[in-house]
């Protein structure tokens, strides 16, 4: 058997490389009565497909299945299937999987597992007017009917399920060894119906019996679990380092940053408020609840644990041990720690004074080194992991203790720069805002050199004010590309003004130069570290946008360049 995929194999010719002449000749050859049988023999790129289909030759899917089978052992075979998965449906799942397992022992273990995510994803494919489960199931919820049937349809509805689609970056990672399926296709976790925690909990009866919550909320939890399973035995999903959940949970309890997510983010907010009203009317059944999600192996269900033990419903006792005991680098490092940051600013003065002093010395502690990369600045994140955490306690009227006090008027002479987060962002590592709605005359910027573009743009706003219709933001939304290649050619000269960048990354217009994005990254990765704060919200923003079509070469470090920004500057850096 195989172990592993050769990122060097010579890849097929494809539409973009071919002539004129070959694709009509490949037509020829495929203009026969068995076209199945014909592409299984001529075995051309399947990056035809979407051309064959435009040439009306496929009929059927199923005309398909032989030639997907003669190129199980090629990576490149994967990346085209998932790049036109729209094309595949339950017929084709059920022919693949059947020579699949046929195969399966001979080929690489990352194309095997490929393959059967790809024939997952084909198996659960929806075609024409899909049926809305959740369309079902309102009506049933809102006249009252909470039976046992209902209840396990609507917790299978809510879990989040996997989703693949065309990694847009594998081109420029060819040369790379893939590792994981993550490498040559996007995964994700999404709610089928586009089901949302509004909808869902307006249609809950808030009178539902104690007991009815509970069971729902077992149900939940069991189907989460089950997700959370099947995303870490993928690969995207983890108890260390960046995670899926992390994109689409940034908080349990309902805040304004959990806009426009979903994934695992729908059924975490369900069973976060259910079960606050379950806290309410049954406290024993609730913190038996919570204590399930605190024990769990996942960590995606510590957060649940930690919203609800700063409920006063529950003993504060459970809320200390709970932070006593939680893995050190989800008190500082992942999402975990917006839910920290909140039961301490409830339950501190709840806490005995013994765990209140065993708390503190953890946060003395800081993050485990572990956690980060080689090469990291490690000292500098754990002096702003502690500072942070320490600062917004102080900020709350808490007594730190001796020990503590110094640990942070030491960071503080260390860093005189650093100022405190906002308390609303208090535990967030990335925070989005939207653009500044300002309009602006693109036109003002006509027929100026790209090299004379930003200096025009600063010339045009001192006549006419920069909120008074600023150009240089028409242009970033009327012309993304053009924007960025005056900023590219400021940046050779030492230029990198913040407030133009800010305009282009919160830009949402499409770029028409498929090597905007690339040098958008490439620059940001290039920009003064002493300054990076001043834009680390707009680049946070628009990395989670572009993370799923960046090569990791350029994800990655602009990860860490966003993180370490935001552990050395304030999140409202003063000019300096």
């Amino acid at each position: 058997m195989t172990d592993t995929v050769n990122p060097k194999a010579r890849r097929k010719k494809t539409p973009a490389d071919a002539t004129p002449f070959e694709r009509e000749q490949l037509r020829f050859f495929l203009s026969g009565d068995d076209l199945a049988a014909t592409l299984s023999e001529i075995n051309p790129s399947l990056a035809w497909l979407p051309l064959l289909s435009e040439m009306k030759l496929i009929q059927s899917e199923t005309q398909l299945i032989s030639w997907i089978e003669r190129n199980f052992a090629d990576a490149d075979a994967v990346r085209d299937v998932v790049a036109n998965i729209r094309f595949f449906g339950p017929d084709t799942a059920k022919f693949l999987e059947y020579r699949l397992n046929a195969q399966a022992a001979t080929l690489p273990p990352l194309l095997a597992k490929s393959w059967t995510l790809i024939i997952r994803h084909m198996r659960a494919a929806k075609r024409g007017l899909a049926h809305s489960e959740w369309f079902d199931i309102a009506p049933q919820l809102k006249r009252g009917d909470c039976s046992v049937a209902v209840l396990e349809r609507l917790a299978s509805a809510l879990r989040p399920k996997l989703k693949i689609g065309k990694r847009l970056s594998w081109k420029n990672t060819e040369e790379d060894t893939p590792e994981r399926p993550s490498d040559l296709m996007s995964i994700d976790y999404e709610v089928e119906d586009s089901a949302s925690s509004d909808h869902i909990l307006a249609a809950w009866p808030t009178d539902a019996a104690a007991e009815i919550d509970e069971s729902f909320l077992l149900q939940l939890t069991t189907v989460l679990n089950a997700a959370l399973a099947d995303a870490t035995d993928i690969g995207v999903e983890g108890n260390e380092g960046y995670s899926t959940s992390d994109t689409d949970v940034p908080s349990v309890a309902r805040h304004r940053q959990n806009e426009y997510r979903s994934g695992f983010q729908v059924i975490v907010r369900v069973m976060a408020e259910i079960w606050t009203r379950l806290a309410s009317k049954s406290p024993g059944r609730a913190v038996a609840m919570a204590e399930r999600w605190r024990d769990s192996s996942f960590r995606l269900t510590r957060p649940l644990a930690l919203f609800s033990f700063a409920n006063s419903n529950v003993p504060a006792k459970l809320g200390a041990d709970m932070l006593i005991g939680l893995p050190s680098g989800e008190l500082f490092l992942t999402n975990s720690s917006v839910e920290v940051y909140r039961l301490i600013h409830t339950r501190w003065k709840d806490f005995p004074a013994q765990k209140r002093r065993k708390i503190l010395r953890r946060l003395c502690e800081g993050p485990p080194r572990s956690w980060f990369r080689d090469g990291a600045k490690i000292d500098d994140y754990l002096d702003r992991s502690r500072f942070d955490i320490l600062s917004d306690m102080v900020r709350d009227g808490f007594d730190i203790g001796r020990e503590a006090k110094k640990l942070l008027a030491d960071i503080r002479a260390r860093w005189p720069q650093w100022q405190l987060k906002p308390a609303e962002r208090a535990g967030f590592h990335i925070w989005q805002e939207g653009p500044r709605e300002i309009r602006g005359d693109p036109d003002k910027l006509r027929g100026i050199a790209d090299d004379e573009l930003v200096a025009k743009a600063r010339e045009i706003a001192s006549v006419t004010g920069f909120m008074e219709g600023d150009s240089w933001q028409g242009l970033c939304r009327s012309d993304p590309d053009r924007a960025l290649r005056g900023l590219a050619a400021a940046a050779e000269t030492g230029d990198w003004p913040p407030v133009y960048w800010e305009q282009l990354l919160w830009s949402l217009t499409a770029y028409a130069d498929a090597a905007t994005e690339l040098t958008i990254a490439q620059l940001l990765l290039r920009w003064p570290k002493d300054r990076f704060g001043e834009i680390a919200a707009a680049a946070s923003s628009w990395l989670h946008g572009h993370a799923k079509t960046l090569p990791d070469e350029l994800l990655w470090p602009l990860w860490d360049c966003i993180a370490d920004a935001v552990l050395t500057e304030a999140a409202e850096v003063a000019d300096a």
